[in-house]
């Protein structure tokens, strides 16, 4: 591949084309090592006309700058590598598919998942702009026809991809209007009644604390690249597993009970997704244990589980990503694309998962506060992202990559998030159903990617079959374990509420029974 981008540059050159430099992480995305592709599946609740996709798609997506050039090298190494606009052409970019009309809904589910599994490992050719989009127009569980995206991770982090994605469509309410990604709000800690002397040791507390966190993050980091690994469990891959078929699948929770949860307990969205996910990992891996113990033995499979190390590690962005708003002035050409808010600037942290099994389940979303707000601390993602950059920079991309790649090796799975619109809407001229996005090319066996669209959370995983032979049973212990911790929830706010008035009952009697004094009040005792 390195032959025909150092080939596109050079033409390019001769063409006096202006080229756009890319960023070390997109560099970084090209090698053999990180090579990473978006498989985004989107549902529609009516068949779609693959005549309003091309329409749209050539007056709008194919004008945005990422999905209209191609990825040039300039060097070998991958030291300089550009982005040269070209010409699109819709019949290279746009498929539609010609389906069995006597497939049923459990068919055309395995038949998607085979078509992602299938289409994730077809290589992209980067003479032409890194996209697809693959048209199915049958009836699955969850909708009436499907649109599958392709998109190399190089054009932009997950957020900026859907971004410009959701761009092209409109609010269901309002035809003229585009729907709006929810901004990342900060929970305002409550004002400390504290002098100015406990504040300024508070302030000295915290940084201390920093520096710490950030020395101990940074020196695990450093040793699970070298050699600190997790134990051999059912969710870790080895080496070459980047390469090995992955297969997609999606279930749709209920993003209410999530605001629920965080509302009530007063936590983050990203608490919750964390806390659901220790606890659905906790019962999928007890229950495979529980399978290779002589007679199912449950004790036995949670002293496995307490002795194992196993880690997530978590990719976010660093950096505040583009609006819809933005990438549809872009795609207008009311605006320049801004290098600022476009491209990947992304860092990863490790989550140590404390895999026990606990009676109350709102244990597990108090574990996920707990370290969550711990890492908010650290500054190792910081130091990390230009620790990267500066290797990518000084010993080029191959080395960068190997780097990543030893890192996810030592590790078990991958963990992310993102927030989608909250209100209904349209693309193409048909309603959206669900937005269900992953990953392939990640040298991880398993990626758990939470999208919310709406009132609905998708969980996307990409897993490899060889390694977990059961996607839906994973599936399951997901959409339990949110369940069960919002039912844990409900019967805290009943038992406080007993409580409530068991109390005010009980001040209510010793009212009656307390004598009163001349002037009316109650006597004091």
């Amino acid at each position: 591949m390195y032959k025909e981008l150092k080939m596109a540059a050079q033409e390019a050159v001769s063409e006096m084309v202006e080229l756009e430099p890319a960023t070390p992480f997109t560099r970084l995305m090209q090698t053999s090592y990180f090579n990473l592709t978006v498989i985004a599946v989107m549902g529609f609740a009516t068949p779609v006309d693959i005549a309003n996709v091309r329409h749209d798609v050539s007056e709008k997506l194919a004008k945005h700058p990422r999905f209209s050039s191609i990825l040039v090298m300039e060097d070998e190494k991958g030291y300089k590598m550009s982005w040269k606009p070209t010409i699109v052409k819709i019949d290279d970019h746009v498929f539609e598919h010609e389906l069995d009309p006597e497939l049923d809904t459990k068919q055309a589910d395995l038949f998607l998942e085979e078509f992602t599994k299938t289409l994730s490992q077809k290589p992209f050719d980067p003479s032409k702009p890194l996209w697809e989009l693959h048209l199915l127009n049958m009836k699955t569980a969850n909708s009436n026809a499907t649109i599958v995206f392709k998109i190399h991770h190089s054009l932009g982090d997950g957020v900026s991809l859907i971004s410009i994605v959701l761009a092209v469509g409109c609010k269901s309410s309002d035809p003229e209007a585009l729907p709006v990604l929810p901004k990342s709000t900060k929970r305002q800690s409550k004002r400390s009644k504290k002098g100015c002397l406990n504040a300024f040791f508070s302030l000295i507390w915290t940084a201390i604390l920093m520096i710490y966190y950030t020395v101990v993050d940074s020196w695990v980091m450093v040793a699970t690249i070298l050699s600190l690994r997790d134990s051999d469990n059912p969710l870790k891959g080895g080496e070459g597993i980047e390469n090995s078929p992955k297969r997609f699948v999606h279930r749709i929770l209920d993003m209410d009970d999530v605001r629920f949860i965080k509302n009530t307990m007063e936590t983050t969205v990203n608490d919750v997704f964390f806390g659901v996910t220790e606890a659905a990992i906790t019962r999928y891996l007890q229950r495979r244990y529980e399978k290779n113990t002589a007679n199912g033995e449950k004790e036995a499979a949670k002293k496995t589980l307490r002795k194992l190390r196993m880690r997530a590690a978590v990719c976010f962005n660093m950096r505040p990503s583009a609006t819809i708003q933005d990438a549809y002035e872009v795609m207008r050409g009311n605006k320049k694309l801004d290098s600022k808010t476009w491209g990947n600037m992304v860092s990863f942290v490790l989550i140590p998962m404390k895999l026990k099994v606990h009676e109350d389940p709102l244990c597990y979303l108090r574990d996920a506060k707990a370290l969550l707000n711990r890492l908010k601390i650290s500054a190792q993602s910081i130091i990390g992202y230009h620790a990267m950059r500066h290797v990518i920079r000084t010993f080029g991309i191959m080395y960068g990559g190997y780097i990543v790649r030893k890192l996810h090796h030592n590790i078990s799975f991958d963990i992310s998030s993102v927030m989608g619109p909250r209100e209904e809407m349209n693309l193409f001229g048909s309603p959206i159903a669900y937005l269900a996005p992953s990953v392939s090319g990640m040298p991880v066996s398993t990626l758990i990617h939470f999208q919310s669209f709406g009132n609905k959370l998708i969980l996307s995983v990409a897993l490899d079959e060889k390694l977990v032979p059961d996607p839906q049973n994973l599936c399951d212990d997901f959409q339990n374990s949110l369940v069960m911790i919002k039912e844990a929830v409900v019967k805290r706010i009943d038992a406080d509420e007993k409580k409530k008035k068991k109390t005010q009952q009980e001040c209510h009697n010793e009212s009656r029974i307390l004598p009163r004094c001349g002037t009316g009040c109650e006597s004091v005792v």
